[in-house]
């Protein structure tokens, strides 16, 4: 064994640092209770006065305007409108949402011999198979991300979630 002198000393030293903490626990336990035959020490405390005030140091300057002295009056000059040289401002169309539940996400298959993840895409009720970057009924799959999948379709892209078989 390496460093056997070394084990033996460490073991001794904890073996002394256990006996010094059960003596003292042991030496507190059981004290002698010799302070019972001494006379009690009383120290004189002086009473702090709670009631009393102290002094005000801080200064308040009151040099400010009141706020509710001075009313007021309402202006009653008049503005003329300005005829306006720039285009009228034409409010801006929003186009409808998109429906994008014409794909439904069924699955993926991972072919075994290139490691390819395959996804089982349903597009307007037809079963289609689709690999990263293919496309079918200009539906383009950019993502198979397991749990949804990534398509770009009519120039919007879209996540769409894997149906859940109820």
């Amino acid at each position: 064994m390496k460093n056997k002198k070394l084990t033996y000393l460490l073991i001794v030293i904890v073996a002394g640092l256990w006996g010094l903490i059960i003596y003292s626990v042991l030496g507190a336990v059981s004290a002698d209770d010799d302070t019972s035959a001494q006379a009690p020490i009383s120290i004189v405390k002086e009473a702090y006065n709670d009631f009393s005030v102290p002094k005000d140091t801080a200064k308040l300057l009151l040099n400010y305007r009141d706020p509710f002295g001075i009313v007021k009056q309402k202006d009653t000059t008049s503005i003329k409108a300005v005829k306006s040289l720039a285009h009228p401002v034409v409010p801006a169309v929003t186009k409808p949402a998109m429906n994008w539940s014409f794909i439904t996400y069924s699955g993926y298959i991972r072919n075994p011999s290139t490691k390819k993840l395959i996804t089982l895409v349903n597009i307007n009720g037809q079963n289609t198979t689709l690999s990263e970057g293919e496309s079918k009924s200009q539906v383009k799959l950019l993502k198979n991300l397991r749990d949804s999948i990534k398509v770009s379709y009519a120039g919007k892209t879209k996540f769409i979630s894997i149906k859940s078989s109820q």
